[in-house]
């Protein structure tokens, strides 16, 4: 069959509202259930956002493993520029959140899924820049990270980065590099979060927010005491002296 074009998708129901795209719930051309990611108007038309836009769905393309939210069409620029994903049914982990904490064998498995992936984007030469609950995607009883429009390449030498708040390594906020030890930051406050139901860095602004990433330890946790020492190696401050995400995985399987 041809690649479909943007017409050959039927839209049910609107699923997100970003502020550079919607994303529809929709019957592709076999009927088939998908999630339909439609750059906004103004993104289309911007060099710098449709650029992003034609990254993401590249890399969401030829970027296959079982742990990424799998794409299954794309056309990266003009007027009918669209993403179709295979849709999962359970929404993002930030929403599954919202009803409350998971349970620890369903935080296990949420943790060692995406945390492989993002070993496999490593190993690829990227970093994701991103990492956090609302980019993961939930289906039947496996968790999908998304929204690869954020990758960059381990060699980027730019300043520029993305990336939440919650969520972001000190020496981002001090004007660093981003790097593999920085994205094992990131994973470990999701890690954190999803482990003892509440984040380990909070505020109210984002300079108290800022402040806590730089200045205050995570607080005491419930965990086995390996798994717990195994957490805070990757909240580690500075950029030497943290664990590595594999070396977390691996305490985790064994808890």
């Amino acid at each position: 069959m041809t690649s479909p074009t943007r017409k050959d998708f039927r839209l049910e129901m609107l699923l997100g509202l970003g502020q550079t795209a919607q994303v529809h719930l929709a019957r592709g051309p076999r009927g088939e259930r998908v999630a339909l990611k439609i750059p906004k108007k103004e993104v289309r038309e911007n060099p710098r956002l449709s650029e992003r836009f034609a990254r993401e769905v590249n890399f969401t393309l030829s970027l296959q493993h079982p742990h990424l939210v799998r794409g299954l069409w794309g056309v990266p620029f003009g007027e009918e520029a669209f993403l179709a994903l295979e849709y999962l049914e359970g929404g993002t982990l930030e929403e599954r959140l919202l009803r409350g904490p998971l349970p620890r064998e369903e935080a296990k498995k949420a943790l060692l899924q995406v945390g492989e992936a993002l070993l496999f984007l490593h190993e690829k030469g990227f970093l994701h820049q991103d990492v956090k609950p609302a980019n993961v995607f939930v289906g039947q009883g496996v968790y999908k990270l998304g929204d690869l429009g954020t990758l960059r390449a381990r060699e980027d030498r730019s300043l520029e980065y993305a990336g939440s708040p919650f969520y972001l390594a000190p020496e981002l906020l001090l004007g660093g590099l981003p790097s593999e030890k920085s994205e094992a930051y990131s994973f470990g406050v999701m890690a954190y979060e999803l482990l003892t139901g509440r984040r380990p860095f909070r505020g109210e602004t984002l300079e108290e927010i800022r402040n806590a990433h730089l200045l205050l330890p995570p607080p005491p946790t419930p965990l086995p005491p390996r798994l717990d020492r195994a957490l805070r190696r990757l909240l580690a401050k500075r950029p030497e002296d943290r664990g590595s995400i594999r070396d977390f995985l691996e305490v985790l399987a064994k808890t």
